[in-house]
Formats: structure tokens, sequence, C-alpha cells
């Protein structure tokens, strides 16, 4: 097979975290099942297959997702399951591939130029890393594999589940070309609705010249990136990543979104569990890092101290909730949001007092049992108005 210039192999899990859920129980398997916090507050986090049908996404309230699906199942998270899930996936593209980069606990992209002379089919590839993460894990994977990295995450996202996509050097427009508006990075749902009104609803009607003057005004200066990324040039390298040190969680959201109550809503939803993480393994956090990733997959990310290393996210919340509201930008839509604490250090003696410390262990016990999410009378947490 000819040689291409550049292969990049980008994966993504299959509803990760809906399931993880069957991974844990198969007799969940099939079931209309999703993951989230119980109404009136809930959100949720994933929504398998089963219910997808229904309308039922991610970020969605939950008492909405039960409204359009009255025997939805509501599955909490488990964190603990998807961090194991993830190091066993690391450890299988780490025997793989001499670099990846993890975008998200379950995406990642991988510049797999140099392996062609091993796989010279990047089929066999894609069915070696499906397989393998597969054995590993119990998750199924879509794969695809394409010249850049764009064009690689819209295939994966047009054969899911379960598929796998080659998209060769030279075929890249014609592929785009018939992919919704949708698909191309930089096109939200705002940018979306004002170009349909002229018939453009598909990648290929960006590059139409007829509608010029109509993108020049909407895109302006992007245009000339719009466009070549509509034909599949895309240069934007595979940055290799480490795996962090520190305690983290984040997500990818099916729609973007630019709404501050929902973003405050899901980091105090990681902190909460994170935080008990921290409490479980004797540990404390430093600090914390908020990460956001807008519709054009820049990323941008905020870094706060906390006065002393804390692991009760009641305390942690205000310094979390600041450098969100800091890395936000106006009128920015948002596809990807994450949180993670660090530096990590062992819980000093005595960072609460006695009848403190025994409430919180008396919390986390309760919530280990039934899952529930609870706070400590008498100790300040916005949660409880």
């Amino acid at each position: 097979m000819p040689r291409w210039s550049r292969q990049v192999l980008f994966g993504d899990i299959d509803a990760m975290f809906a399931s993880a859920a069957v991974v844990k129980d198969p007799s969940l398997a099939g079931q209309p099942i999703a993951v989230g916090g119980p109404p009136p507050r809930g959100i949720i986090a994933a929504a398998s297959y089963a219910v997808r049908e229904f309308g039922v996404r991610s970020a969605m309230p939950t008492a909405e997702a039960l409204r359009l699906c009255p025997q939805l199942r509501l599955i909490p998270p488990d964190r603990p399951l998807y961090r194991r899930l993830h190091d066993d996936m690391r450890a299988v593209t780490g025997r793989l591939f001499p670099a990846t980069e993890w975008s998200s606990i379950d995406e990642f992209y991988v510049d797999t130029t140099d392996l062609q002379t091993r796989y010279p089919d990047p089929a066999v590839l894609a069915r070696l890393v499906k397989q393998s993460i597969r054995d590993a894990t119990g998750l199924t994977c879509t794969v695809a594999v394409a010249t850049g990295k764009t064009v690689a995450k819209i295939a994966a996202d047009a054969s899911k589940p379960d598929g796998l996509a080659v998209v060769e050097p030279q075929l890249e427009a014609a592929f785009l070309f018939p992919q919704p508006l949708r698909a191309l990075p930089g096109i939200g749902p705002k940018t979306a609705a004002r170009l349909e009104p002229f018939g453009i609803r598909t990648i290929g009607g960006l590059l139409d010249p007829q509608w010029d003057r109509i993108l020049v005004r909407l895109f302006g200066a992007r245009l000339p990136w719009i466009r070549a990324l509509a034909q599949g040039q895309d240069h934007e390298p595979v940055v290799a990543d480490r795996e962090s040190k520190s305690a983290s969680h984040e997500t990818t959201f099916e729609h973007d979104t630019a709404d501050r109550a929902f973003l405050e809503e899901l980091l105090r939803g990681f902190l909460r569990a994170l935080a008990r993480d921290l409490r479980q393994e004797d540990l404390a956090a430093g600090g914390c890092t908020v990460k956001l990733k807008d519709a054009r997959f820049a990323m941008t990310t905020r870094q706060r101290r906390f006065a002393h290393p804390l692991n009760y996210d009641p305390e942690m919340w205000p310094t979390v909730q600041q450098a969100l509201h800091e890395v936000m930008k106006p009128h920015t839509a948002y596809r990807l949001a994450g949180l993670a604490l660090s530096p990590l250090v062992p819980a000093p003696p005595g960072l609460y007092d006695q009848r403190r410390s025994k409430a919180v262990q008396a919390m986390d016990a309760i919530i280990a049992r039934h899952g529930a999410v609870i706070g400590l009378g008498g100790v300040a947490d916005e949660d409880h108005e």
C-alpha cells in the first residue's frame, strides 16, 4: 500500500460511562440506562445507545430524561471504575504506541506515521487497537485513521458505535463534503442555525463560492481556517501527554454549552467525588486547575492555590468556582470541561478537628454504601440552599 505522508489514529470509547456500568453489571446490557444524578438537580453524564433513540443525551437534566424515557434506569457515577478502566486503556496504548495524546478520559490520538512499515494497512492496526482495548476492559472502541486529527475525529463520530473508518489521503474533502455542518470544529449550533436558511447544511456547502459574501460576513478572518478544515487540511500535531499525578476528571459534551450554571454544577460534582477519593487515600490537594475546551478545540486553563492543602469539597469549592469564572470567556460555547487537583500531599495531621473528622468519615461511609450525596450539618456548603 502507498505510504501516507502523515497518519493519525483516533480512538473513542463508545458511551464510556454507560458502557462501564455494563462491564460492572452485565445484566444491564441492552437496557435503557444512563449515568447521572437524581432529579430535581441531577444531570445526565452519559446515555446508553438504547436510550438515545428517545432523545436522552448527556448534559440533559435527569428530570427531562425521565420524562422522555420513563423506563430509564439511572446509574450513579462510579469514578473509581472509570479510572481503573482508563488505566487499563493507557496500558494498552502504552504497549502498542510510543506516545499517545489523551484528549479526555475516553478519547485519544496517536501519530502512527512511523508505524506504517510494521502496519502498512491502517485498518489492520485499527482492528488491533479495538480488539486490544476490548480484551483489556470489555469496552468497545470506535477507531478512525486519517491524515489529520479533525478528519479522524469526524470519521469516528460518523462510524459509532463499535466502528472502524479509514479516510485515505486525497479523499478527505470527498469524505467531509456530505457530513453535517455541526461535525466541523468551529461550527456551533447558533452558527449552523444562521446558515441553514441559505441551504448550507453540510460541510461541503462551506466551499461553494456563491456563499462567499455571507460566509465572510459570518466568519470574518476565520473563514480561510474554516474552509481549510472543510477540505481536510489539518496540521495540528499530536501532542503526547504524560499520565497525570494529580486527581482529575473531565468530560466531553455531546452539545457545546455556554451555560455557566451547568458548568458550575458539573465541576461541583467532579470536586465532590475527587475530594472523597483524596480522603480515602489520606491525601490532600494544594490547588486546583480548571480546564475548558471550546468549539474550535482551543484549550484554556486556570490554576489556583488553596490557602493550605485541603480534601473537603465545601472548603475547596470557592477557589474552584473562582477559577471557572476566570477561565470562561463571554459568548463562548464549550465542548469539554475538566477539573484537576494538585499537587497531592499526605493529608496533614489535624487538618480538621476530631468531631469534623469523624463526621466526614461517617459521611463517606454512607456515600460508599448508598451512593447518596450529603453534606455535614453546621459546615458551610453552598449546595444546601
